[in-house]
């Protein structure tokens, strides 16, 4: 058995406090990882630490840039069991999308539409939330009792078999 790691994150930045508002939940915004200390993460997000309109598939780490200016970030972050199988398709999931990432998108667009009732996704964008789900549902890892693109960042919490690790300040996981 190999385990994953899913941080639900309250980094405090204009777009998760806006999801946050939206979805009366304190984090509004969903990372990945592949090791216990969490200290790389993948998501959907911004790719400058300025412009929050260039967003699209990232790899962040806990002593990059993000981190240093957003450090009052507070987390949630829980482990779940998965079989060998589903950790290497997680992987490779996740690498290809790495290789390719310069063709995804952050879905501002289709994250208004869905709120507003209208189920649309489009061809490479994604949100944060959209894109561990799809994650987890393509691993086979679990599915969710909605659409990929409608899971928001409290069903995480749902998830069979989710252990509760930590909670508090991202930077003081270790």
């Amino acid at each position: 058995m190999k385990k994953i790691y899913i941080i639900l994150m309250d980094t405090k930045t204009i777009p998760s406090r806006l999801v946050s508002l939206f979805t009366l939940y304190r984090y509004g915004h969903v990372a990945i990882s592949f090791n216990k200390k969490c200290d790389v993460i993948y998501s959907f997000g911004r790719r400058n630490l300025y412009w929050i309109f260039n967003g699209g598939f990232v790899v962040e780490n806990k002593d990059g840039d993000f981190f240093k200016k957003f450090s009052n970030t507070r987390c949630k972050i829980s482990e779940v069991d998965v079989n060998e199988k589903q950790y290497s398709d997680l992987v490779n999931i996740v690498n290809d999308m790495y290789r390719n990432r310069n063709i995804y998108r952050y879905d501002y667009l289709g994250m208004i539409l869905r709120y507003l009732g209208i189920n649309i996704t489009f061809k490479n964008k994604y949100v944060c939330s959209y894109f561990v789900a799809e994650l987890l549902e393509n691993a086979r890892i679990c599915s969710f009792d909605k659409k990929t693109f409608n899971v928001k960042p409290k069903d995480f919490e749902k998830i069979d078999g989710l252990n509760l690790i930590y909670t508090g300040k991202y930077l003081m996981f270790r």
